[in-house]
């Protein structure tokens, strides 16, 4: 059964609904895993310092250097989207994120850590925009501005909830299983095809 509601001027069927929807919220799912993880990670600076044996100086690159990757890559996606199409660019954000995770996950040294968080940074850079031209590119114009609404709020409840999330997963178990929780949650998410 299709949900088809939206239509192009010319009168041609645009995408089913849920199709779309599925879209955005797969997208979404790599925005928002990357916005929870940079938040939630601010509240394990205490522990990093103490595994790693670092200084209050250095564990910050935990955060600020994906911050600086995802504000290099998010002027450039437009250009990114002109040369690739959207599946390409959305399979390379979920792999650039999904190893960056990985890396995380069983990083025995600092610098294997900012590595990851990295290419955290470049997934991330890559799904935040992404989410926002499917929705610009896909959704008619009655509809846009409830769904530009749903791609913000996604992003607001990933930094709304990232750093309680965070305090539990490292108290509860340890830093590690921050990126395990989103690494389980990126594979569950891919598992519809939408592209």
């Amino acid at each position: 059964m299709k949900w088809i509601i939206f239509r192009k001027e010319d009168g041609k069927w645009l995408k089913s609904y849920a199709r779309l929807v599925l879209a955005i919220l797969s997208a979404g799912m790599l925005s928002f895993l990357g916005i929870l993880d940079e938040t939630a990670t601010t509240v394990t600076f205490p522990t990093l310092i103490k595994e790693f044996s670092i200084t209050t100086d250095q564990v910050q690159w935990v955060n600020t250097l994906v911050l600086l990757v995802i504000a290099t890559i998010v002027p450039i996606s437009s250009q990114i989207r002109l040369r690739i199409s959207t599946k390409k660019i959305f399979i390379l954000g979920v792999l650039l994120f999904t190893l960056g995770l990985i890396i995380d996950i069983l990083s025995p040294r600092f610098d294997l850590l900012l590595l990851g968080r990295a290419m955290q940074g470049v997934g991330t850079g890559i799904g935040l925009p992404l989410m926002y031209n499917i929705i610009l590119a896909e959704v008619p114009k009655e509809k846009l501005g409830f769904m530009m609404g749903i791609g913000t709020m996604i992003t607001a409840c990933a930094v709304a909830l990232g750093p309680v999330f965070g305090g539990m997963i490292t108290d509860a178990l340890n830093w590690r299983w921050i990126f395990i929780i989103s690494l389980f949650l990126m594979k569950n998410a891919q598992k519809f095809p939408v592209f």
